[in-house]
């Protein structure tokens, strides 16, 4: 590729993460500077991450990061995300997947801090089709960690999302649309898991064969390759 046509898909990878930005704080999935966005630039071994501890409501495009698959931050004014390493841990186990966004949204950061659980089970054909089965919790870590990237990167397997332990969520997809509508469907599903359980129920198990069918489905509509 050209430089100049390095440059635009770049430009293009870097507006895709201003929209999850915006479209995060108006979902009220992120407040201040908390939680990440990135997205691969399409055709280079790049990708376009937010920076820290930059606020969303005055972010630029400018003021992104972009860093190789070499774990190399390439350029931006600011140091790129603490989870730097988490996102590019993703990409590389996930080659399918081109954006992600990390959310502390309310109801998915409550059930990753609840003790003793390590799984979301699939509460309705949503939580199959959308995100490809449980949503599962990978252990806790500090912050920015290579300990907490690497829980991530085994934890996540083939599914669009998962909590991190005490921390919050984490959505992926083919667009970063589709990585925002699998940070909702983890969100709307531990909001249901925590109405199940406050009801003092438990959630009924959908048929061993749909699942199977379904989360086949699931795998081709999101290009997972096994």
């Amino acid at each position: 590729m050209s430089q100049e046509t390095i440059q635009i898909a770049i430009q293009n990878a870097k507006e895709q993460v201003m929209w999850g930005c915006r479209t995060m704080v108006d979902k009220g999935y992120a407040l201040g500077t908390a939680g990440n966005i990135s997205a691969r630039v399409e055709g280079e071994p790049l990708f376009v991450i937010t920076p820290s501890a930059r606020p969303y409501l005055t972010m630029k495009p400018e003021d992104l990061a972009v860093g190789d698959m070499d774990g190399n931050v390439v350029s931006g004014p600011y140091k790129p995300s603490i989870e730097f390493s988490m996102h590019l841990g993703i990409y590389k186990e996930r080659p399918e997947v081109n954006c992600i966004v990390h959310t502390h949204s309310k109801f998915a950061t409550a059930v990753s801090a609840m003790d003793g659980v390590e799984k979301v089970p699939v509460i309705d054909i949503e939580g199959v089709v959308y995100l490809g089965g449980e949503i599962l919790v990978a252990p806790f870590a500090p912050p920015g960690s290579g300990e907490l990237a690497a829980h991530v990167r085994n934890t996540i397997g083939t599914n669009a999302g998962l909590l991190m332990a005490s921390h919050g969520a984490i959505g992926t997809g083919l667009t970063m649309e589709d990585a925002m509508i699998s940070s909702d469907n983890v969100e709307r599903a531990c909001e249901m898991y925590l109405a199940i359980l406050g009801a003092g129920r438990q959630v009924r198990k959908l048929p061993e064969d749909y699942m199977e069918m379904a989360k086949k489905k699931s795998l081709v509509r999101r290009n997972v390759v096994l």
